[in-house]
C-alpha cells in the first residue's frame, strides 16, 4: 500500500485542504479520488509526483457544473 495526497482546490485554483488516500497502485488511487465529494477540482499526489487532476464532483447552484479550472 502506498500513500497519495488528495489536494482539494478552492475556486481560485489554489490548494485549500489535504487529504491523505491509501492505495495499491496510482489507479485505484485515482479511482478512490474521484470518489471524493468536492467543489471546485482537486490534484493527487504520490510524493513529489502529480499522479492526476480530479474533476469537480459537487454542482454549484449559482454556477452550474464546473468542467475546468476556467469553467470552460
Amino acid at each position: 500500500m502506498s500513500w497519495y495526497r488528495l489536494y482539494h482546490l478552492g475556486s481560485d485554483g489554489q490548494h485549500v485542504a489535504p487529504e491523505d488516500v491509501e492505495a495499491l497502485d496510482d489507479l485505484t488511487a485515482v479511482r478512490k479520488a474521484r470518489t471524493v465529494p468536492n467543489g471546485f477540482g482537486a490534484e493527487l499526489w504520490h510524493g513529489r509526483r502529480k499522479i492526476a487532476d480530479v474533476p469537480p464532483t459537487v454542482i454549484h447552484r449559482q454556477l452550474g457544473p464546473q468542467v475546468g479550472l476556467f469553467g470552460a
